[in-house]
């Protein structure tokens, strides 16, 4: 798709998937680099599950200063066995990887000297995250021009408390492959995380199985939603966002067991098994207008499991 360079105003976002929309802010008086038809700084944004076109980060587009881009990776964004989603979640972030990948190495070729900003919201994360970790291991962009801002990031390191899920429970459903934890290098990259999220705070359910249950009543509560701005953000880090706790629940049992995925990712059917379990136990700690929504957090969709 061909795209419009140098001083222009922001237009509306295509909603078709697979398209790749620019915005710009405009300028009363250009610098040299945006009168070459560069940004002073590119945000690259990739929307979370179901949010394909990065709406999530509209709001903060609108108010972007002059000297500063943007750009949505449009994706399918899907989870199957999600209700109603066809797409599995290793296929719609493959997608998105390797869009994202595509649309930064055109821009730095482009603009060799402008900042670039890689930004994800929860699947988006993901996406956002896996290519950080790639350019942190190359030089094809040199570290100092690119930091990242994450938000509810499945794959977040463990530092101020537990990490994701994904390095938290083992893969049970083909397609929905947990990856585990992933770090930076020694790129700049500003992991957010709500306390209550259990997307990115997800407490070791063996261990601790009511501060499990609290991160997933906190995601179906409104605890997975972040203010997004990833142009005010430029540091590095973790930083948890401290929440009173949805489900009552105290610190992790003082006994030395590792995270399901530590102890049954790659035995498919031992991780079917022990997750099925941990299900089971997890439904008597829900309020029980949350138990028959179980099937809406596809991490735990367990062939057998009730209150799917």
């Amino acid at each position: 798709m061909h795209k419009k360079k140098g001083i222009l105003a922001g237009f509306a976002i295509l909603p078709v998937a697979g398209l790749i929309t620019t915005g710009v802010a405009t300028a009363d008086q250009p610098d040299s680099a945006q009168a070459a038809g560069c940004a002073d700084k590119m945000i690259f944004e990739v929307g979370g599950h179901r949010d394909g076109d990065a709406t999530v980060y509209d709001k903060s587009n609108a108010a972007l200063p002059a000297g500063v881009d943007f750009t949505k990776i449009h994706y399918s964004a899907e989870i199957a066995p999600f209700p109603g989603d066809t797409k599995s979640l290793d296929d719609s972030v493959a997608e998105g990887l390797q869009k994202l990948d595509k649309e930064v190495r055109d821009f730095h070729a482009a603009c060799p000297s402008s900042q670039i900003t890689i930004s994800g919201y929860s699947q988006g994360a993901i996406v956002a995250g896996d290519q950080l970790a790639r350019l942190s291991q190359e030089n094809s962009v040199p570290h100092d021009q690119i930091n990242g801002v994450l938000y509810g990031d499945p794959r977040r390191p463990g530092g101020e408390g537990p990490g994701g899920i994904e390095g938290n429970l083992p893969t049970i459903i083909p397609g929905l492959t947990m990856k585990g934890e992933r770090g930076f290098g020694d790129l700049k990259v500003q992991e957010i995380c709500n306390k209550n999220d259990g997307i990115c705070f997800s407490e070791n359910p063996i261990t601790n199985l009511l501060g499990f249950a609290n991160g997933v009543v906190g995601y179906f509560s409104g605890d997975h939603a972040y203010d997004i701005n990833p142009n005010s953000e430029n540091g590095g880090g973790d930083r948890v966002i401290d929440q009173p706790p949805r489900v009552p629940h105290g610190p992790p049992l003082p006994i030395p067991a590792k995270t399901p995925y530590e102890q049954f990712n790659g035995d498919l059917p031992t991780a079917q098994k022990e997750m099925t379990k941990i299900r089971e136990g997890l439904l008597a700690k829900l309020p029980a207008e949350l138990r028959d929504r179980l099937n809406e957090f596809p991490w735990l969709s367990v062939p057998g499991g009730s209150g799917a």
